[in-house]
């Protein structure tokens, strides 16, 4: 099972649709999780402590990080084909909020993962990561759809 923890509300119903779409490809190996934003990086520490309490200690934790590792379509469907295939626990993805991710959250993260050094705008984030993961999928199916 896949899990994406998210920071705040979708209010774009572009991207609303464009999540749909893949959700229905991917059917039911993904869930959304939807945690509470706050308004300034006071609150950061609170919106990890959210976060936190939606992974549990068999879960896999890749966090979205413009530090992170950069991978390529074929190095991210292997990293999903190995922690699906060989992992006990969830796979879990985490999009922070405008202000990004608490120090707990990220030391409780196993990989951190990097969609490049521009600062994309978090609900977008959501599009791109299922779409990626869409990607992957049909990449170990050795499916058109990648090219």
């Amino acid at each position: 099972m896949m899990k994406i923890i998210v920071v705040g509300k979708l209010n774009q119903k572009y991207l609303s649709q464009g999540i749909e779409y893949y959700q229905k490809q991917i059917s039911n190996r993904l869930e959304w999780i939807e945690v509470n934003d706050e308004k300034d990086e006071s609150g950061l520490k609170l919106e990890g402590e959210r976060i936190l309490s939606k992974i549990k200690d068999s879960d896999y934790v890749v966090s979205l990080a413009i530090l992170g590792n950069n991978l390529s379509s074929e190095a991210f469907a292997k990293l999903l084909d190995d922690k699906l295939t060989y992992h006990q626990g969830d796979l879990t993805f985490i999009i922070g909020g405008s202000h990004g991710l608490s120090e707990d959250v990220l030391n409780r993260t196993d990989y951190k993962l990097s969609f490049g050094k521009m600062t994309y705008p978090h609900q977008l984030m959501r599009l791109i990561l299922i779409e990626q993961i869409y990607r992957g999928l049909m990449i170990l199916k050795n499916h058109p759809y990648h090219k």
